[in-house]
């Protein structure tokens, strides 16, 4: 197997750093200065290995989403082709997974930023539509019987209890917190049982 190019390593150390920027202070604030004294590198260098300003951001906007698809994969593989909804919360919620609170918060600051970068908006929604419907799948498989717009409900509100956690990471919250999301999205995960 070859060995990555001193290009692409150095492409990902400044891609490491963008999104480190941007998760701090936001998609206008990651200025290329920012992202250069972050990566280590002379300011020159970014435009070298990632282009101009708007070839960074494009840049960007790939390597979050695609981060963003590969832990919703990896969430989807863990749980087909019997993962319960228990099984659903426990690892959106789980502190021991693995999961690194730079992506959200940048993908949260490109979110915003959609209005002065609208190219931004479709990468954004399908991704969000692929975690939807990894959510769906095993509401639809614990609650078959449910309206298909109340599945689709509770996906929105368990995602937005998920999301909300780490947006909440830079806080440093109690760890209570965690616990009480965690619980509220059982709450709604459980609002699809039959009433009898």
């Amino acid at each position: 197997m070859p060995r990555p190019s001193l290009k692409d390593q150095r492409s990902e150390q400044i891609l490491d750093a963008y999104l480190t920027c941007v998760s701090r202070f936001g998609l206008e604030g990651a200025t290329q200065e920012r992202v250069a004294t972050e990566a280590g590198v002379k300011r020159p260098i970014l435009r070298h290995y990632l282009g101009n300003k708007d070839e960074m951001t494009g840049a960007l906007i790939s390597h979050v989403v695609d981060r963003f698809a590969q832990a919703t994969t990896a969430l989807r593989d863990a749980l087909e082709p019997t993962g319960t909804t228990a099984d659903l919360i426990d690892l959106l919620f789980d502190k021991s997974v693995p999961n690194d609170p730079r992506v959200m918060l940048a993908y949260q600051s490109l979110v915003t930023s959609v209005a002065n970068h609208p190219s931004m908006r479709q990468p954004l929604v399908d991704s969000l539509e692929q975690f939807f419907e990894v959510i769906e799948a095993v509401l639809k498989r614990a609650f078959p019987n449910a309206p298909p717009a109340q599945i689709r409900a509770v996906s929105q509100g368990i995602s937005a209890t998920y999301v909300n956690l780490d947006s909440l990471t830079p806080l440093n919250p109690p760890e209570v917190w965690r616990e009480e999301l965690k619980q509220a999205a059982t709450i709604l995960a459980a609002s699809l049982e039959p009433n009898v």
